[in-house]
């Protein structure tokens, strides 16, 4: 028995048609749009993502001016304190600094002894052992040049002590030992 559409009415040639449209539809879209929509959807993820990135990208170059003069502004600071907490010895520019104070003085250096490395935290710290001849004045002018130092140097341990008198009498009224500590910050390794 065949199925003639020709002997049927019009509309149901039309509900056929349209009972095998929508099959065809669902069979289309379950099995081969599926996968492209979870395609697409991928995609316009990965578009909105890099359109945020591309938006990143375009604000930090509009703040690239302002970050090279924190930079510059980051490097001159560390320049400064790297003065202050220097990152080496430095041994014989200290030894000619505090050198320079006590010519500026009336003052005699008797001892400079630098002493083992102490280590701490982040940086290391330094005992000096000092002693020095003159008058007591003298001496405060010394820790007041001392502090005036870039570096950051501290005075413990003081002793004075009345200088000993010598035959045709001498010019230095007291005798002071002290440790000055200074310190290396342990960055670049010490030496």
């Amino acid at each position: 028995m065949a199925f003639d559409l020709n002997e049927k009415p019009w509309y149901v040639a039309l509900i056929i048609g349209l009972i095998l449209g929508i099959a065809v539809f669902f069979a289309m879209h379950v099995y081969v749009f599926k996968d492209l929509k979870i395609d697409i959807e991928r995609l316009e993820s990965d578009i909105f993502d890099l359109e945020r990135e591309i938006e990143k990208g375009r604000q930090a170059k509009a703040d690239l001016p302002k970050l090279e003069e924190d930079i510059r502004g980051y490097e001159l600071e560390l320049d400064r304190l790297t003065k202050i907490l220097p990152t080496r010895k430095e041994t014989p520019v200290l030894i000619k600094r505090l050198k320079q104070l006590v010519e500026r003085g009336f003052l005699r250096f008797q001892r400079f002894t630098p002493g083992a490395f102490e280590e701490r935290d982040y940086y290391y710290e330094w005992p000096i052992k000092v002693e020095l001849d003159g008058t007591y004045h003298e001496l405060g002018l010394f820790f007041d040049r001392l502090s005036s130092f870039h570096r950051i140097i501290n005075v413990n341990e003081l002793k004075i002590t009345p200088a000993k008198r010598v035959k045709g009498g001498s010019p230095y009224t007291i005798h002071a030992s002290f440790t000055q500590r200074t310190f290396i910050y342990k960055g670049d390794g010490g030496e």
